[in-house]
């Protein structure tokens, strides 16, 4: 009996190897068949991240939802701004994110930094600006990293 078990032991170890070998050329074809990218497609993923390396992350709603902007550099007048879905940015922030790991984000009451600020430190966010010394009239933002 124990002869049996090895020799089941052994034809389950073997046929298991031999699907294994078979089953590995198979996906690494797969990998072998893709186009190389193009140097122009490289070169744009690139600058396109680099165009925005540290972004604020602002939402027109509580809770990271409604229209969503993405703030590159300090920016003196929110008027000027509008969200992905046409309403204005200027005043009305409810929610941020600042998901850098060397940028400080400060936004401001008034135009210009100027009046009560609330800054945000790298890899933070709130859900609801209500809760900071801006509430919600935030007017202008500045950017610095370290």
């Amino acid at each position: 009996m124990y002869r049996h078990k090895r020799l089941a032991l052994t034809m389950a170890t073997m046929a298991l190897g031999t699907g294994f070998a078979l089953a590995a050329p198979a996906a690494h074809a797969d990998n072998a068949e893709k186009a190389p990218r193009s140097a122009a497609a490289v070169d744009t993923a690139r600058s396109a991240a680099a165009a925005c390396p540290a972004p604020l992350h602002a939402y027109e709603y509580k809770r990271y939802t409604g229209g969503y902007k993405k703030f590159c550099k300090s920016d003196m007048k929110l008027s000027d701004n509008k969200y992905n879905n046409g309403h204005k940015v200027n005043d009305n922030l409810r929610s941020v994110k600042n998901l850098t790991r060397s940028c400080y984000w400060t936004l401001w009451t008034n135009y210009y930094n100027r009046g009560d600020h609330w800054t945000f430190h790298p890899w933070t966010w709130s859900s609801d600006l209500k809760d900071t010394r801006v509430k919600y009239k935030t007017s202008s933002l500045y950017k610095w990293c370290v």
